[in-house]
Parts: C-alpha cells; structure tokens; sequence
C-alpha cells in the first residue's frame, strides 16, 4: 500500500469511527435547552478532549500495548471484532455501543458534558482508540506519527466545527438524514474492519492464508 492510499484509508476509518455528522444530532439533543454560547463552549471542549486522547493513544498507546504482550496482529484481530461490532450497530442505526440510557441520564445532570459522555466515549471510544493503535502499530515511524497526529486534531477540529453548529445542521438533515449518514458510515466501517480483521487472523493463523 502506497503511502497516500494508508494515509487516506486511515482518514476514512476515523472519520467513519468518529462519526461528526451523525454524531451531531446526539450533541444538539444533549445540548438541548442550554445556551449558544454554552452549546458552542461544550463543542469546543469536547474537540480539545477528544484530541488529546486521541494524542494520547498515539505516542503513549504502544508503550502500553508492549507491557502487556499485545502484538500488532493481535490488536488488528480484536480491533477488527471490535469495530465490526460497532460498524453493524451503526448500519442499523442503533446507540448501544455508545452510551446506556444511565449514562444518558448521568449526563443529563452533569455540569459539563464535553469530556464524559461526548469526548468519551461516544466520539473517542473504544473503536476510535482501536483504530488509531492499529495504525500506529503498522506505520510506527516518527512521521508516521505526526502524520496520524494531524488527521486526529484535524477530525477532532471538524468535529468541534460541526458541534457548534448542531441545532442548524440536525435541523436541516432531521432524524433521516443523520440516519442516512450514520448506516453508510457503518457500512464503510464494517468492510473496513474486516479488512483489519482478515490481516490479524492470516498472521495469526498462517494457514488460513
């Protein structure tokens, strides 16, 4: 794979993952009754958060995967598990994977709600996380790195962008419109975990090959 195919098949799994527009509507319905200016406070908190996890994950995440034994087609394997898991959630449009109606309702009486429930885990969640240490396991040169550095503060930037103009954009997609966004994401998010999936298990398993 060239570099520019990795780099724009890293950026399409992300986005898929992170899911701004769809993920939009769930901000507006969150930030409902509150403020613009504690709405737009809220989104761009919630991008600061969602950047430095992601940042975290990238330069500290295989440090952590090396202590405790985990080998890169390992991860690919159970990332592929995992984000397949979450990709067929969100072909059907359901929200299991994100938040439980008690989470829903622990944020409802949160202060502030941009780092837990929308920084994480339902923008920087566990198939996020996977999807950045997967790609930093395979390409984990230093510019490789900055490279997955950029498209994370990016995508969390657009997410922050997106948020601060919720209301107005759920408004002009509605329910079916985020519905329509949220199923092709997961369809791109399900062809690609088994692709991550497929690598894992072919090294993992020579014969299947």
């Amino acid at each position: 794979m060239t570099p520019e195919a990795a780099v724009a098949s890293f950026v399409a799994a992300l986005f898929s993952m992170m899911n701004p527009i769809g993920n939009t509507g769930i901000f507006a319905g969150m930030t409902k009754g509150r403020s613009l200016m504690e709405s737009r406070q809220t989104a761009r908190a919630c991008a600061v958060a969602v950047a430095v996890t992601l940042l975290l994950v990238t330069w500290a995440g295989p440090l952590l995967l090396r202590f405790f034994g985990v080998t890169v087609d390992t991860l690919r394997a159970a990332g592929g598990i995992v984000v397949l898991i979450i990709g067929l959630h969100m072909l059907f449009n359901k929200s299991e994977h994100k938040q439980t109606s008690d989470e829903l309702e622990d944020a409802a009486n949160r202060p502030s709600i941009a780092v837990v429930p929308l920084a994480i885990p339902i923008v920087a969640g566990p198939g996020t996380m996977a999807t950045v240490l997967v790609a930093v396991e395979q390409y984990h040169s230093l510019i490789s790195k900055l490279v997955i550095s950029t498209v994370c503060v990016a995508l969390a930037a657009l997410t922050g962008l997106l948020f601060s103009f919720a209301g107005p954009i759920s408004r002009w997609l509605g329910d079916s419109g985020m519905g329509v966004v949220t199923r092709v994401m997961g369809l791109v998010l399900a062809a690609i975990a088994m692709g991550m999936l497929a690598q894992g298990l072919k090294a993992l398993l020579p014969g299947l090959a």
